[in-house]
């Protein structure tokens, strides 16, 4: 899995003090190896393979009874549960698209939370988040910036920020992302150089 470098980590520093030099917005950038470990995956279809395969393998090689059926399956079921946790990454071909960002999107709004992004002064508050293993992008934010900002020009930074996440382009997806957001919002939340900085703006990794 992707470690991220000093100088990785201060380009999106510097992007996130950029952006907010020219708005009121607060940005946090979160990252996250997995948004789940996904250990229910290789048990449950090691445990369905296990049940069909030895019946098919039993009729070609005349098995006939229940112990060495029982045997066989036990078999099945220890390798293919060992290949599917020592192989890196095969566990999560085998999870439906939808339920991984099901996850990732879950983990994204519990950490609009928990980086406490909700309780900024103007609510300006706006998360980047990145899941990695799953490969999912999502930029959560208070209701507000959505009206402001409009669902057209808010879909156009998601996308950007996919693309690149999408080529493996992480860290510019996120550089790229806290630009264009950062421009959007400077019409509806100007900067006011009064006010504290209220979030962290180094990359959060969990």
């Amino acid at each position: 899995m992707k470690r991220f470098t000093r100088e990785e980590k201060e380009r999106i520093s510097a992007a996130i003090h950029a952006a907010e030099s020219g708005t009121s917005g607060q940005f946090v950038a979160v990252v996250a190896h997995a948004s789940e470990h996904y250990l229910f995956a290789p048990l449950l279809w090691s445990a369905i393979l296990a049940l069909l395969l030895p019946g098919g393998i039993a009729a070609l090689s005349g098995v006939s009874s229940f112990q060495d059926l029982y045997q066989l399956q036990l078999g099945v079921f220890v390798i293919l549960g060992a290949l599917f946790l020592l192989v890196p990454g095969l566990h999560l071909r085998l999870i439906p698209r939808a339920i991984k960002h099901h996850r990732a999107s879950r983990l994204a709004h519990a950490q609009f939370y928990d980086q406490g992004i909700h309780r900024t002064r103007d609510h300006s508050g706006v998360l980047f988040f990145v899941s990695m293993a799953e490969r999912y992008v999502e930029i959560v934010a208070d209701q507000g910036i959505h009206e402001q900002i409009g669902e057209t020009r808010w879909q156009q930074i998601i996308e950007l920020f996919l693309s690149h996440v999408r080529n493996n382009e992480i860290v510019e997806g996120f550089v790229q992302a806290i630009h264009a957001c950062g421009e959007a919002m400077k019409e509806h939340y100007p900067s006011d150089p009064q006010a504290a900085n209220e979030l962290s703006d180094g990359l959060v990794e969990i």
